[in-house]
């Protein structure tokens, strides 16, 4: 009786090893630009302007660089990235499958995707040194610690803000001036004005 539960503690703890090494080895896979831009293929331009982005992206001359969950997934708990890493998963696989990525409006979008795919949680896990120094004193006077003691003060009320309310235009170079070009038609040059004719006959 003995050796069979010292069989079953020894087998348990090398599965419970695999399943949390392996858990982990998983979530560090999927979520990335290889396995996000599986999906997000679609909207290739939008992980480009991150690739060029020179705080957050790959062009940040130091090298420190933000994957895309690192942004884009809530970092408030381990049940919370999960749930929302499945959440999402699951809906960008469906609307590749389904939809055609030419009829989205992305530059109406984005109000959207700041507000619901950008969390304050996964900001402050880099950033949080900035509400302590707003929170001291010392530097009172500087115009990001009123802005962030804002930030603190509205926390819970309902003139709270994101850290995207500001900072709009984070993690992705020119996005705006990208999705505008990618919606807008115009010809740019004369075989391109002689092709939409002949398209719209």
């Amino acid at each position: 009786m003995k050796k069979i539960i010292v069989i079953t503690v020894a087998i348990s703890f090398v599965a419970t090893l695999i399943l949390v090494w392996g858990g982990h080895k998983v979530v560090k896979v999927t979520g990335d630009a290889p396995f996000c831009g599986s999906c997000h293929s679609w909207d290739g331009l939008i992980a480009q302007t991150h690739l060029h982005d020179p705080i957050h992206g790959n062009a940040n001359p130091k090298g420190v660089q933000a994957s895309c969950t690192d942004c884009h997934l809530p970092h408030s708990s381990l049940i919370a990235y999960l749930g929302v890493k499945a959440k999402n998963g699951i809906a960008e696989g469906w609307t590749t499958l389904t939809k055609d990525p030419s009829k989205k409006d992305w530059l109406a979008n984005r109000e959207n995707a700041r507000k619901n795919y950008t969390y304050d949680s996964s900001c402050l896990e880099c950033h949080k040194g900035l509400l302590e120094r707003a929170s001291k004193a010392e530097f009172a006077d500087e115009k990001s610690s009123k802005m962030h003691l804002k930030y603190i003060n509205f926390k819970g009320t309902k003139e709270e803000m994101q850290c995207t309310s500001c900072h709009k235009l984070v993690g992705h170079k020119d996005l705006g001036e990208t999705l505008f070009k990618q919606k807008d038609t115009r010809p740019e040059s004369w075989d391109e004005w002689e092709k939409q004719r002949k398209e719209k006959k």
